[in-house]
């Protein structure tokens, strides 16, 4: 097909595949990582969760929702995220240190996990950020396109990447820019990183909850909008709010 005659399938297309190999090539640090959350979670640890711009969805994705999990904490701020405006963003995520405020307010326990989302991962925010856990003793992990952040440069002083700044890296792979769909010469729509960042979050986090319920851990919020579900979110809910604000009302 050519470019100026794409279809509603041409997305699909190649994001379906792409969901595919990527979970194919993540699948040993996937596991390490859910094997790593199992036992945090049963020694009463979190799991922290970062990302700005866009990549600020992927927090709150994985945060407080049917069928997600109690001991996700995001780390978010609203002048990282979308809604703070291009402009406003643009500048804040290349200043490295302004998002360390978060990891102050999150109080994090050493050798708890931190996940951080960046699809370039060459902004002075988001390395600073990682830079920052791993002092406070934090187990940092990268989701991000290792193969667009070694196309380009990092705007971070120190000249690295997240993912040669982080303990592991989830490799999101997609293209150089994100998008996947060829619509123009020279010019793509579609991009990959949100889509790959939630799958494989979520694929981490299902197993991790699995376990845990299995060992009596009770972790997994289920839907307020059914009648069972909102009196076992309070529990779950009681017990998340000693660590995050957002519970506290």
């Amino acid at each position: 097909m050519s470019a100026s005659k794409k279809s509603v399938r041409s997305y699909g297309e190649i994001a379906i595949p792409h969901l595919g190999r990527i979970l194919e090539s993540n699948q040993a640090v996937m596991e390490r990582l859910k094997e790593r959350l199992v036992a945090d979670v049963s020694q009463g640890k979190a799991l922290l969760v970062f990302g700005s711009g866009h990549s600020g969805l992927f927090p709150l994705e994985l945060y407080h929702r049917a069928g997600g999990a109690s001991f996700v904490h995001p780390l978010v701020a609203d002048y990282l995220l979308p809604n703070a405006g291009p402009p406003v963003i643009r500048v804040l995520e290349r200043t490295p240190g302004v998002a360390n405020v978060l990891l102050a307010r999150a109080k994090p326990k050493a050798g708890e996990m931190l996940w951080i989302g960046s699809q370039s991962g060459i902004n002075g925010a988001v390395v600073e950020f990682a830079l920052e856990a791993k002092k406070r003793g934090l187990h940092t992990v990268a989701f991000t396109s290792v193969a667009h952040s070694s196309a380009v440069q990092s705007r971070h002083p120190s000249g690295k990447r997240l993912f040669e700044v982080c303990d592991e890296t989830v490799d999101l792979g997609g293209y150089r820019g994100d998008a996947c769909v060829d619509i123009a010469p020279g010019l793509s729509a579609g991009p990959l990183s949100m889509l790959g960042s939630v799958f494989l979050g979520h694929s981490i986090v299902v197993a991790a909850c699995a376990e845990l319920e299995a060992r009596g851990v009770r972790c997994t919020y289920t839907s307020v909008n059914t009648p069972e579900g909102e009196e076992r979110n309070k529990e779950l809910e009681r017990v998340a709010s000693e660590r995050d604000p957002l519970l506290l009302g």
